[in-house]
């Protein structure tokens, strides 16, 4: 009977072995493996490759990199090329020490990279600040722009925010890099810090991720100097001034925005989609903050591959879409494409 017992519980215990969740590192094992360098006059510039079809640019925000995006590049790759670009000042790219790092130096590498890979035109998608590089791109080279996507991202005069100015005068004091490398060491106090605003939780972030978005940034002096001045130097005259060509760009785009981020209210993608003629959709998540795509994968890769379907299919005359938060449910389900295709 004793032998049975413990036969028994072997078995359970080799049972809850076998479902224990892996890692983000182990699910996402490809992805280092995918990264390689591309040599521009800005830098030796960091990008993570997967997948096949037309390109598709990833645009990440602070303090982040490529791997903000690691569902969508995993997710869609039977769709798309996604290419993940470590902007400048952050992740893995390789800079100097005077680069400039505001939003049109880095609109003007990513097309310079685009340019050494030869990729002519590509759909676009960006994240806070990677969203507002991503309108100077439009701003710069709406030809090549296929299509683009914006979520919770600086916006004409929102910038800084208002909740950003504590990072804005920190970043300016040249102390960021300290508060990020002392959130590396202390998940709690990240939890308890910054995470607690860009994350609905703030469990969410573990160690492996602190350590993945924060170790690139604290390795020399150059990339210490660079995470201050990648927010210090930043200008909202740029975005300002892009307005008119925001305006005359009508390739389809869908702004997809958390309405519970304390820095880029929903109001904001709202002037986005009553600034840019191509808007056709608003789509609201609610309850998400600042990297939900992070945080809410199914639903953004659901709706992401909804978007790349109505560019590839060529669908025309659509009027603008606002889509609340509720309907997110109906993403499982595959029932979003039906929404957006109405007529």
């Amino acid at each position: 009977m004793k032998s049975k017992v413990l036969l028994l519980v072997l078995a359970l215990l080799s049972t809850a072995c076998g479902t224990t969740p892996r890692t983000d590192g182990q699910k996402f094992s490809w992805f280092d493996a995918s990264r390689h360098f591309i040599e521009t006059d800005y830098g030796r510039i960091s990008v993570v490759e997967h997948g096949r079809g037309p390109a598709v640019v990833y645009l990440h925000g602070f303090p982040l990199n490529a791997w903000h995006w690691r569902h969508q590049l995993q997710e869609l790759s039977d769709i798309r090329r996604g290419i993940a670009i470590d902007l400048m000042g952050l992740g893995h790219t390789d800079i100097s020490a005077d680069q400039d790092l505001r939003f049109s130096a880095q609109a003007d590498m990513v097309l310079a990279t685009m340019d050494a890979m030869g990729v002519r035109d590509f759909d676009l998608v960006g994240n806070d600040s990677g969203g507002g590089v991503a309108q100077l791109i439009v701003a710069k080279a709406p030809e090549r722009v296929r299509s683009l996507v914006i979520s919770n991202a600086d916006v004409h005069d929102n910038w800084p925010p208002k909740a950003l100015s504590t990072v804005h005068d920190l970043a300016t004091r040249g102390q960021m890099d300290d508060v990020l490398h002392g959130y590396m060491l202390d998940v709690s106090s990240a939890r308890a810090g910054l995470a607690a605003v860009v994350y609905e939780d703030p469990l969410f972030v573990t160690e492996e991720l602190l350590q993945i978005y924060t170790e690139p940034l604290i390795q020399t002096a150059t990339t210490r100097d660079a995470v201050n001045r990648y927010i210090a130097t930043q200008n909202n005259a740029e975005t300002v001034a892009i307005k008119p060509a925001l305006e005359a760009f009508n390739a389809p785009t869908l702004i997809m925005w958390g309405n519970d981020d304390v820095f880029f209210g929903v109001e904001w993608a709202h002037w986005l989609q009553d600034t840019i003629p191509g808007a056709y959709a608003v789509v609201e998540f609610e309850g998400a903050r600042l990297f939900f795509a992070e945080e809410r994968p199914d639903d953004v890769n659901a709706l992401l591959r909804a978007h790349f379907e109505f560019i590839d299919s060529d669908r025309t005359g659509l009027g603008p879409v606002v889509i609340s938060g509720r309907s997110l449910p109906d993403l499982r389900a595959r029932q979003l494409p039906e929404i957006l295709y109405q007529q």
